[in-house]
Formats: structure tokens, sequence, C-alpha cells
């Protein structure tokens, strides 16, 4: 019973994941985990993200502490977020499952000139009747504004792939490779 229950929990998850339109599975990109230390059980990882091709260039570096609930590791890209300056963003997913499934979500921002902007972590937590996500939505997403990224908290329907409405929590200005907190009032729901 509880390996259905683990079954339901990560459909729901990829259902909110696969809501937020644009982002797609990526080669360009890839992780490795490194263990810490060999010969404790559950010792922390060290998760690096680096480009395809470019092993030496560390783009992102994360520690995994909690390595006994740690699920997996998901990347997608969005590709001309419609951003000036960025010519895509890439979304890490590390996903640890218990009881529900606890998603820490990294948003990285690739300028042209291949810097590296990191966003703020987003955490969810998906479990059986989840109907909730927090995202940052782009400009050239459905409901994004232009020159701003939004962090949402969007709410879905019973189905979890028709969005009910979407609230704005905090909106940022992207200015010449520099994210400034908004402080301009914006589309709070849809």
């Amino acid at each position: 019973m509880k390996n259905v229950a683990i079954i339901i929990i990560l459909l729901q998850s990829f259902q909110f994941v696969s809501a937020q339109e644009g982002f797609a599975e990526t080669e360009k990109f890839f992780v490795t985990t490194e263990i810490m230390d060999q010969k404790e059980e559950h010792s922390p990882y060290v998760i690096t993200l680096v480009r395809s091709g470019d092993k030496v260039k560390k783009l992102s570096t994360l520690t995994i502490e909690d390595t006994e609930l740690f699920e997996d590791i998901f990347l997608t890209t969005l590709e001309n977020p419609g951003l000036a300056g960025v010519s895509e963003v890439i979304k890490m997913e590390v996903e640890y499952l218990a009881c529900c499934a606890h998603v820490e979500t990294f948003y990285y921002m690739v300028k042209e000139d291949q810097t590296v902007v990191p966003l703020p972590e987003i955490q969810n937590v998906y479990c059986e009747n989840s109907d909730t996500d927090y995202q940052y939505i782009f400009p050239n997403q459905e409901h994004g504004v232009e020159g701003s990224i939004l962090y949402t908290q969007t709410f879905y329907n019973d189905t979890s792939t028709n969005i009910n409405n979407i609230n704005l929590k905090q909106s940022f200005t992207w200015n010449d490779g520099t994210v400034l907190d908004s402080k301009t009032s914006a589309i709070t729901g849809y």
C-alpha cells in the first residue's frame, strides 16, 4: 500500500512540474555527484551542475545532506526566456521522497556571455491531494510580464493540469544583468 501511495505522489508531482510550459529536457547540461565520505553510510553528496563537454567549469554546486530521502535530480531548460541578454534558463529540481515528495527547485539564467545568474531557491511539497505549487514565470511564458520574472503560486483544478488561479508572490526586474526586487505592482491572479 505504501508503494502505491508513493507512485501516486510521484505522478502528481510530475504533473505539476509538466504544467510549467516551455521547459524541456536537455542534454546541454548535466550534474555530477560526489559522495563526501565513502565510509559513512549516509554521507552528504556534492552535486555539481556543468555544461556538457566542459566538466571543468562548474556552473553551480550544492550539497545534499539528507541522502537517505534523496530520490533524483531533474534538469530542464527554457530557451529564449524573453529577457535581454539571457539565452536560456536552467531549472534543476532536487527531489526527496518520504510520505510526500519534497522538491527544491533551483533556477539559473544563462547570459549570452555564458555567465550564470541564480534566482532564489523555491521549495514545493507534493502530497496525495496537492493542488498548488510555486514557480517562476518568465516573459515568454503564458502569464509572463515583459522584463519581469514572476514568483508565483499556481492553483490547479482537480486534474492537476488545468490552472485555476495564479497568485503573484514577488516580482523581479531584469536590469542589464542584475535581478532586482521590483516594487511595482503586477497582475495578481488569473
